[in-house]
C-alpha cells in the first residue's frame, strides 16, 4: 500500500512536469475531457488566506441579489423546473465557457481582476506570443532577436501554466482542470489578450453536467464556501457566517437553489429572523441548467472535511452513462428533482473510509516495522561495542602481565651480572 502511494506521487509529479515541458498547444488538445469527477473537500479559499469575505474581491464579480419583497413570483422557479428536463446528457464547454465557469469569479469577463489584490491575466497571457514580446521590446528601445524573444515566451507559458496548476500567493491551484481543458483555456485566454492567430486555435471539450457542476463548485463556490462544517444559524449568518457547501441541497431545494444563483433571493437571518438581501452576489453568467449541475454535483458527490480534492466517490454515475441515468436519492423532498434522476448518494465516508483505514494502517505498520527495525539494529551495536571492549580489556591486561614479566627478567639478568 505505502509503494503504491508512493509510486502514485511519483507518477503524479512526473505527469505535472511532462506537461509543463510540454507547453501545450491548445489546438491539439483532445476533444473529450475524460476525467473521473472527485467531491470538493477541505476550507475555503478565504479560510486558507485567513481573509473575511468582506475584506476580498474574490468571489464578487457578480451582481447584488434582490431586497425581500412581498408576494414574490414564482415563474422563474416554475420556469427552471421545466428547463431541468431539457439538460442535454453531454455539454459542448469551449475555452470562453471554461473561462466563466472557472476565472470570472475573481478575474471579471475582461480578465482585468481586481488589482492590486487580483491581478489582469492579460499582460502574462500576451508574454507568451513572441510576436508580442518583440513589440513591446521594441517600444521600449531594445531590439531583440526572435531567437531570444521565443525563448522568453517559452518560460512565460511554462509559468502560466504552473500558475493554472499550483496557484500562487492570493489564486488558488486548479488541479481538477484536465489537459484538454486547460488546452481550450489557455487558447480563450490568448483570445482575450489580443494575441494574434488566437481565434484560429479555439477548440471544444465535451463534458457531464456533473463535470459542469464540479467546476463551478470548485472554482467558484469553494473560493467562499467551506466545504463541509455546521449549518449556520440565522444570528451567525447575520454575523457573517457563510454556509458550508454540504448543507446547501438541505437549506434549499433545486428550484431555490437554482434562482439563489442565477436569479437572487432573500436569506433569513437575524434575531428574530427575517428575510434579508444576503452577501452572496448573483452569478448572472451562469445558466439555469449549470446552477441545477451545481446542485446534481453537491448531491451526488457530498462535500468532504479532508484537506485532498481527489476523492472519488465509489459507486456514483454520471448523466449518460452506458448504465442509464441513475434514481432519484429517497426522500430528497424537492419535486423539481424528479426530473433529474440520481442514483442514491453513499452515505458520508462510506466510499473512502475503507481506503483511509487501510493506508492508515499501512503506514502505521511502516512506521512500527521501522521502529522495531532502530531497535533491532541499536541492541546489534550495544552488543557489538560491549565485546570490542571487553576484548579491549583483555587485550590490555594481557600486555600489563607481559610488561609485568620482561621487567622482572630484566631485573634478575641485572642482579646476575652484577653478581
Amino acid at each position: 500500500m505505502y509503494k503504491r502511494l508512493l509510486w502514485i506521487v511519483v507518477v503524479a509529479n512526473l505527469s505535472l512536469l511532462v506537461l509543463q515541458a510540454r507547453a501545450i498547444d491548445p489546438s491539439s488538445a483532445a476533444r473529450t475531457a475524460d476525467v473521473p469527477v472527485t467531491a470538493v473537500a477541505g476550507e475555503s479559499w478565504l479560510n486558507h488566506l485567513h481573509r473575511s469575505f468582506g475584506d476580498t474581491s474574490m468571489g464578487k464579480t457578480g451582481h447584488l441579489g434582490p431586497p425581500p419583497l412581498d408576494g414574490e413570483e414564482e415563474s422563474g422557479v416554475r420556469q427552471s423546473v421545466v428547463l431541468l428536463s431539457l439538460t442535454p446528457q453531454t455539454v459542448l464547454l469551449h475555452g470562453s465557457d471554461l473561462y466563466r465557469i472557472n476565472c470570472q469569479g475573481c478575474h471579471g469577463a475582461a480578465g482585468l481582476g481586481a488589482p492590486p489584490e487580483i491581478n489582469s491575466v492579460i499582460n502574462p497571457v500576451r508574454a507568451t506570443s513572441v510576436t508580442l514580446v518583440m513589440e513591446r521590446m521594441k517600444e521600449r528601445g531594445m531590439e531583440m532577436s526572435r531567437a531570444d524573444a521565443a525563448e522568453l515566451a517559452k518560460q512565460s507559458k511554462a509559468a502560466l501554466l504552473q500558475r493554472l496548476h499550483q496557484g500562487g500567493e492570493n489564486m488558488p491551484p486548479f488541479p481538477h482542470l484536465s489537459e484538454a481543458e486547460i488546452g481550450a483555456l489557455v487558447a480563450y485566454l490568448k483570445q482575450l489578450a489580443g494575441v494574434s492567430g488566437a481565434e484560429s486555435e479555439q477548440v471544444a471539450v465535451k463534458e457531464s453536467p456533473m463535470r459542469v457542476g464540479e467546476h463551478i463548485v470548485k472554482s467558484t463556490c469553494h473560493t467562499c464556501h467551506d466545504a463541509a462544517g455546521p449549518n449556520p444559524t440565522p444570528q451567525q449568518l447575520e454575523n457573517g457566517a457563510i454556509p458550508p457547501l454540504e448543507t446547501l441541497t438541505g437549506r434549499t431545494n433545486e428550484s431555490e437553489f437554482i434562482r439563489k444563483v442565477t436569479s437572487g433571493a432573500p436569506i433569513v437571518m437575524g434575531t428574530p429572523p427575517t428575510p434579508h438581501r444576503g452577501r452572496m452576489p448573483v452569478f448572472y453568467y451562469l445558466s439555469q441548467d449549470e446552477a441545477a449541475d451545481v446542485y446534481l454535483y453537491l448531491t451526488q458527490y457530498p462535500p468532504s472535511q479532508l484537506a485532498s480534492s481527489d476523492i472519488i466517490v465509489l459507486g456514483q454515475q454520471d448523466r449518460g452513462s452506458e448504465d442509464g441515468p441513475p434514481s432519484a436519492p429517497a426522500g430528497s423532498g424537492d419535486s423539481a428533482t424528479a426530473n433529474h434522476p440520481r442514483t442514491e448518494p453513499p452515505q458520508a465516508g462510506e466510499g473512502t473510509g475503507l481506503g483511509t483505514y487501510l493506508l492508515l494502517l499501512a503506514i502505521g505498520g511502516f512506521v512500527v516495522l521501522l521502529l522495531v527495525a532502530g531497535l533491532a539494529f541499536t541492541m546489534y551495536e550495544f552488543k557489538r561495542l560491549a565485546a570490542e571492549s571487553e576484548i579491549r580489556t583483555r587485550t590490555a591486561a594481557r600486555y600489563r602481565v607481559e610488561s609485568d614479566v620482561g621487567s622482572l627478567v630484566a631485573q634478575c639478568m641485572q642482579k646476575s651480572l652484577r653478581a
